[in-house]
């Protein structure tokens, strides 16, 4: 059972670390304040919105018949929602950004790039954190229902135990997802006041 659970936290922290490195930089491009021409921007947050029209179920019954049952079809599955949601997160979070703080930089004759850095990611990076907690907690949740349709993890297991009526089992597991769940809580917590 536990090596079960590490599975399914292992499909679900590399989702989450996959989808963060990818977000970021759709999630700028999305981003009005970022990106000035109307075309590009428009592009990407269209992009968002398709992936993010795609259930992590249909992508996971895609990723098994490429790649075979298993963790690696429930990481790409949960990786490219991870993206879809992220991306928008990152985009409304540095267009929610005090454009004072941004004028108040360029007033200092900084470039493109140092007013981007300095004064808008600098404001986002809080949010951005806090989405990334987020996305990691419901990745876990997720990853467990994955399992089920044979992503790989303890979702399989709780499957299983449910059919031949192991109710210790089920509520086991249950009880270490309540437990995991708790503990990402309590890091993000942590992390946020940390930041701030």
């Amino acid at each position: 059972m536990i090596e079960q659970l590490i599975v399914t936290l292992q499909i679900a922290f590399s989702a989450t670390l996959i989808g963060a490195v990818l977000a970021v930089p759709v999630g700028c491009l999305a981003a009005r304040n970022v990106v000035r021409n109307p075309g590009v921007h428009g592009f990407f947050r269209g992009l968002i919105v398709i992936i993010r029209g795609i259930p992590e179920l249909i992508l996971a019954i895609i990723f098994i018949v490429i790649s075979g049952l298993g963790a690696v079809a429930g990481t790409l599955a949960l990786a490219v929602g991870a993206v879809g949601l992220l991306s928008k997160l990152v985009a409304d979070s540095l267009e929610e950004t005090d454009t004072k703080v941004q004028d108040a930089i360029r007033a200092t004759g900084a470039s493109g790039a140092q007013v981007f850095f300095a004064a808008t990611v600098r404001q986002a990076a809080p949010a951005f954190v806090a989405h990334s907690l987020y996305l990691l907690d419901t990745n876990i949740r997720s990853a467990t229902l994955l399992g089920v349709v044979g992503a790989g993890g303890v979702g399989f297991l709780l499957l299983n135990a449910a059919r031949v009526n192991q109710f210790d089992v089920v509520t086991m597991i249950l009880i270490l997802m309540l437990v995991v769940v708790l503990l990402v809580e309590a890091l993000s917590i942590w992390l946020r006041n940390t930041i701030r």
